[in-house]
């Protein structure tokens, strides 16, 4: 339940962005709980804590940093206000009375996997689409490849926000199979690591041209 008002919130503070068609990304921001994990005990106990790991996926035009801080923002105002969040049933609570209960009242936690520098290290970019080294690599890949279709996913890689605001052409491109993408048997083709190297050479002779 808890969680469910966390999402709401995220969802309506940080909405699908205007620019993420223009960059074709394939989804907005999002908040995703993938993993739940509680105390053991007999099944007609209710476990002491719980815990749900997720992960939160910004599209560029969010600051991650400002997320975090609103997002721990949303946790305080639940355990300030715990007797609102929605129960089941009549003797579903979140606050308990007498004297031989230990803990009164539930609270939510929540722990980021990094720091706000470590954050700011990895935050994502959005690629200067009007820039000579994102034509050069969808003029080269037409001509290796045939075609060139470039979008955007969410993720993150180190430094690549910093370096672009230091004036580097940042472009972010691979050649493995996005199907394989975070499988267990992650696998690329020779063949397409054999077009990538042509890539790469005509990417570099296009610009020696100019």
């Amino acid at each position: 339940e808890a969680l469910k008002i966390v999402q709401d919130k995220f969802y309506k503070d940080f909405p699908p962005h205007e620019e993420e068609l223009k960059y074709g990304f394939a989804t907005p921001s999002t908040m995703k709980p993938t993993q739940v994990e509680c105390a053991k005990g007999a099944l007609n106990q209710l476990p002491p804590w719980t815990t749900i790991s997720g992960d939160i996926r910004l599209t560029p035009f969010y600051d991650p940093v400002v997320v975090m801080q609103t997002v721990n923002e949303y946790v305080e105002d639940i355990n300030e206000n715990i007797e609102s969040v929605p129960t089941r049933g009549p003797c579903s609570k979140y606050t308990l009375e007498g004297d031989d209960v230990d803990i009164k009242r539930g609270k939510v936690f929540i722990e980021w996997t990094d720091d706000e520098s470590t954050v700011r290290q990895m935050e994502g970019i959005a690629c200067d689409l009007n820039s000579e080294g994102l034509k050069s690599i969808i003029d080269a890949t037409k001509e290796v490849k045939g075609e060139a279709k470039p979008y955007a996913i969410t993720g993150s890689l180190p430094l690549v926000r910093q370096m672009q605001n230091e004036g580097f052409d940042i472009q972010i491109s691979g050649f493995g199979l996005s199907k394989t993408y975070h499988a267990d048997n992650e696998y690329a083709l020779l063949s397409d690591m054999q077009d990538a190297f042509q890539i790469l050479l005509r990417i570099i002779s296009i610009n020696d041209e100019k």
